[in-house]
């Protein structure tokens, strides 16, 4: 006969022992998380927060709400870092992180908050839509675009719908659907302004209400733009010019009138106005010259700049600025914050 008596943690029973032993492994890894985190290797941080993670599930078992809230931190985590790996053209890990978010998200997973497992569910998929676009697997990139978007429209507990609207006008503007392209656009153009509204009535405006003032109005820039690209795609220069005009004066107010941004869009509106004014006024070509070129709106010598990536298939190239993507915001570890919110924010 054994002569300990059995610890019950969770679903299982275990020796003081080793009770003691996985205290132990687990006042190491979240030590050498802090650390990482404080030296500046998120990676590395990582690697003990999972580890954490699975420790907490063996000791309290996986319905402890202590597991549940690392597992948020470390959903949250991946996706951050999955982006930030994809930005570097780390194709493989950026698809394992995104990987093992989805499957902790999933209803088998660990995190028993059905609110929260939803909104970061969401945000994977956005992500993993914002990889395939990257690869160049646009069709791959609709499905979990579309997946983030429909739990985002049965969910209150969402940090950007207005983004998923956005990445799914640019990558069905890549696949020449230009029609659900603008109306994607206008979506989360809507979305953005009632934001606004409520927040100026004092309302909150939800979870993504609560988002930071000029993020919000950095996103409504990018909505202009790409509502302003996808009319001159439709030929609708008109409607095209307006939107292109209310995209500066929101730059302008966002970004201020100097910003690189800003004058890219000026740029954008100043192409505009050229290609209309051919339009109304063709010129007739000389003996020899084709006017081919005048119809399409010339590529922006400031997209490179509204697009860092934009050398690269996907994410955050091919279109320059009119190709506006989400991903993670980076920030402090949520773990320090003792939370697992995840913010999302559209780049150009």
């Amino acid at each position: 006969w054994s002569t300990w008596s059995p610890v019950v943690l969770g679903t299982m029973a275990m020796a003081p022992d080793d009770v003691e032993d996985l205290k132990k492994r687990l006042r190491q890894h979240d030590q050498m998380y802090a650390s990482m985190q404080q030296q500046g290797k998120p990676f590395e941080a990582l690697e003990h927060l999972e580890k954490g993670l699975f420790v907490r599930k063996e000791l309290y078992g996986p319905e402890h709400p202590e597991v549940g809230r690392v597992c948020q931190v470390f959903t949250t985590s991946c996706n951050t870092l999955a982006m930030n790996s994809l930005q570097r053209d780390n194709h493989m890990l950026a698809y394992e992180l995104l990987k093992k978010a989805e499957i902790l998200t999933s209803p088998s997973g660990y995190i028993s908050d059905n609110k929260m497992r939803m909104k970061l569910r969401a945000v994977t998929f956005n992500n993993f839509g914002c990889f395939y676009k990257r690869r160049g697997k646009l069709h791959a990139a609709l499905q979990y675009l579309a997946k983030a978007l429909k739990i985002e429209l049965t969910s209150e507990e969402v940090d950007n719908p207005a983004g998923t609207h956005l990445n799914l006008c640019a990558t069905l503007s890549q696949l020449g659907r230009h029609g659900p392209a603008l109306e994607h656009a206008q979506c989360a153009l809507e979305l953005l302004e009632a934001m606004q509204d409520s927040r100026e009535k004092g309302e909150g405006g939800g979870a993504f209400g609560q988002q930071n003032t000029t993020d919000d109005g950095s996103i409504l820039a990018i909505a202009w733009h790409n509502i302003a690209v996808e009319q001159e795609h439709l030929g609708m220069l008109d409607a095209g010019l307006t939107s292109y005009e209310q995209a500066v004066i929101v730059a302008e107010r966002e970004w201020g009138a100097g910003h690189i941004k800003t004058l890219a869009i000026k740029h954008s509106l100043e192409e505009a106005k050229h290609k209309a004014s051919t339009r109304r006024s063709p010129v007739k070509p000389h003996a020899g010259h084709s006017m081919q070129g005048v119809a399409s709106k010339a590529a922006s010598p400031l997209d490179s700049i509204l697009n860092p990536a934009s050398s690269a298939p996907g994410l955050k190239g091919q279109g320059g600025f009119r190709q506006s993507n989400i991903a993670a915001k980076k920030g402090p570890s949520p773990l320090q914050k003792g939370g697992a919110k995840v913010g999302i924010k559209a780049y150009p």
